[in-house]
């Protein structure tokens, strides 16, 4: 297996490695490990989701090579994405809402042009601000409801009655 042999690889590495890193040690103000492993986990399904409906069938852009899948590509859809919405999730308030959802979209509008500038995003039938309104309705609206149910106690555990017996 040969790394950086796609053009613009190391972009993704990088990028990829930064916000993982940045993830590992962040201070934990909204999310538990639990909660970062749980936004992970959605925020990387969405991302694969998203990417086998928009890239694979209908072809509005091609990531690394065409009809293959690279290392980092699985890095970069399950990794890059994942890690922006769990730092979002993790450091939300939701009385600034708007100020995270305008800075955390136009992030992702800024790292997504920098794959394109890179030459390891292809755009066919897609332009890079059309990402805009998808992330302001994921940042606005999806994961702040995300943060909501994971702050809630959904499983209640009583042992005052065994410790009892």
């Amino acid at each position: 297996m040969e790394i950086f042999k796609v053009e613009g690889e190391w972009y993704v590495w990088i990028l990829g490695v930064a916000l993982l890193l940045i993830v590992l040690f962040m201070p934990k103000k909204n999310l538990t490990w639990t909660g970062i492993f749980v936004t992970l986990g959605v925020a990387g399904d969405i991302t694969w989701l998203a990417d086998t409906v928009a890239a694979v069938p209908i072809d509005l852009f091609d990531i690394a090579k065409k009809n293959t899948t690279e290392l980092s590509d699985t890095f970069l859809l399950t990794f890059v994405p994942a890690s922006i919405a769990t730092i979002y999730v993790n450091f939300y308030i939701p009385q600034k809402k708007w100020v995270f959802t305008v800075f955390f979209t136009f992030l992702s509008f800024l790292l997504e042009s920098g794959l394109v500038q890179v030459g390891y995003m292809k755009n066919i039938y897609w332009e890079t601000w059309y990402g805009i309104p998808i992330y302001f309705v994921l940042f606005g609206f999806f994961f702040p409801w995300l943060l909501r149910i994971l702050s809630k106690k959904l499983v209640k555990l009583d042992f005052s009655k065994e410790q009892n017996n």
